[in-house]
């Protein structure tokens, strides 16, 4: 059960968290630990933004959103994930390039490419993705989804996207949670004090702190840590006073929101002749304006006979906007020249992600412009001494996760505890 949180003896909070996303949660949670009045204001009506697992639509667990524990060895919910019993199990290398009578040369092709990318970021100033592919001739006939997949995770098209921002994503094995991702936040941030379905509009400094105003009224503490996505301040849902600074401006403009969906089919038992958690491209031969028009199953998520049909980039923007049902077609119909036909009767229901339509989001995680990605530092800074930010897009090095964001909040809640008690009381 979420709690309320009681205000502090002269009727204001010492902390107010904008935002009960993973960030959210993690500010709050050490700020509570600390011993420090505060509350989190959340628009929605639940917890844990953009990791959310949902029961209602197929009656299963289905990550809406995040669904990959990244990196787990530095993943923050990996231990708490483990300490909250929940079962999580290494991703089986379970990789099928359909369509390739031998796949070993084009996987070592993909990792020559990375390597390629890799030495390009460490010599050369920052340059978009595509400029740096460009460097790497290649005229196999699965270059163009080699090229695809390095961009793929980024949620951004190789044109638009920062090879800085690519090279300093840490990487490493990945893990899933069998009850989902979202399960994992939401135990995380249970009876936390949040407040649900109150959207905040202003935010003031004030000779006193700050003044946060909600759909809830006017709220006083003496420092605010705003964790809401890229998309939203972009789209100034939040009022600021004093009003944001050009640094800070540019560093929005910058690092910017991306596009990344599930298209989930729900099939029936046995439908797919692959092992669970199996992930499969194909050969992406169509382009839009320069952007591979694709995506890659992720089949039977768990054993769950969830099968996602994920989409990034500008073909994930397209098809979002075409709506569910262009959406959940031509997921059927990829998977039927896939598999056959008869893969259409297996289906039982459908759903499609819709994170850049969500007025909450306004996109799936953020992404540097190429020249942009030492902005995620700017972003990091307090504006008006004492409205700080969190977020996975001001983390440096797991920008675009939810570990990112967790670990970006706890910084966050660190420099308000030394900012109200002193640096050396912050543990």
């Amino acid at each position: 059960m979420i709690n309320s949180a009681h205000t502090g003896t002269n009727g204001a909070y010492d902390v107010i968290v904008i935002g009960a996303g993973a960030a959210g949660l993690a500010a709050t949670r050490k700020l509570s630990s600390a011993g420090v009045s505060v509350i989190c204001l959340e628009a929605s009506g639940r917890i844990g933004g953009r990791a959310h697992t949902d029961h209602q639509i197929f009656g299963i667990p289905f990550d809406r959103g995040a669904h990959w524990l990244h990196d787990f060895k530095r993943n923050a919910y990996a231990r708490i994930g483990r300490k909250l019993g929940f079962d999580l199990y290494k991703v089986p290398e379970h990789y099928l390039l359909h369509g390739a009578e031998d796949p070993d040369p084009i996987w070592d092709m993909f990792d020559a490419m990375g390597d390629h990318l890799s030495a390009v970021a460490q010599s050369s100033e920052d340059k978009p993705l595509s400029e740096a592919l460009d460097l790497f001739p290649c005229d196999d006939p699965w270059a163009r989804t080699a090229r695809f997949m390095q961009c793929f995770p980024n949620a951004q098209d190789e044109t638009a996207l920062s090879l800085h921002d690519w090279y300093n994503y840490e990487d490493g094995p990945d893990w899933f949670c069998k009850q989902g991702f979202g399960a994992i936040v939401a135990a995380f941030g249970d009876g936390l004090p949040v407040r649900l379905n109150t959207p905040v509009t202003a935010i003031a400094r004030t000779a006193a702190g700050v003044e946060v105003t909600s759909s809830a009224g006017t709220a006083r503490a003496r420092a605010v840590i705003v964790t809401v996505s890229q998309g939203v301040l972009a789209a100034e849902a939040i009022r600021f006073d004093p009003p944001l600074g050009n640094a800070r401006l540019s560093a929005i403009d910058g690092i910017r929101m991306g596009h990344y969906n599930h298209n989930v089919l729900h099939l029936a038992p046995g439908a797919l002749p692959v092992r669970p958690d199996t992930w499969i491209t194909y050969r992406i031969t169509e382009e839009k304006h320069g952007a591979p028009q694709g995506g890659g199953f992720l089949c039977d998520v768990s054993g769950s006979g969830l099968t996602y049909f994920e989409t990034s980039g500008s073909f994930a923007r397209d098809l979002e906007a075409a709506g569910e049902k262009a959406a959940l077609a031509y997921a059927t119909d990829t998977l039927a020249d896939l598999f056959g036909a008869e893969i259409r009767k297996a289906v039982i229901k459908g759903h499609a992600t819709t994170y850049g339509r969500d007025p909450l989001f306004r996109g799936s995680y953020s992404g540097a412009r190429p020249g942009a990605a030492a902005q995620r530092k700017t972003l990091r800074q307090p504006h008006a001494d004492r409205i700080h930010f969190a977020g996975e897009a001001t983390h440096l090095s797991q920008m675009a996760t939810v570990s990112g964001a967790h670990k970006s909040g706890r910084r966050a809640a660190k420099a308000v505890l030394a900012q109200l008690h002193g640096p050396d009381q912050v543990s």
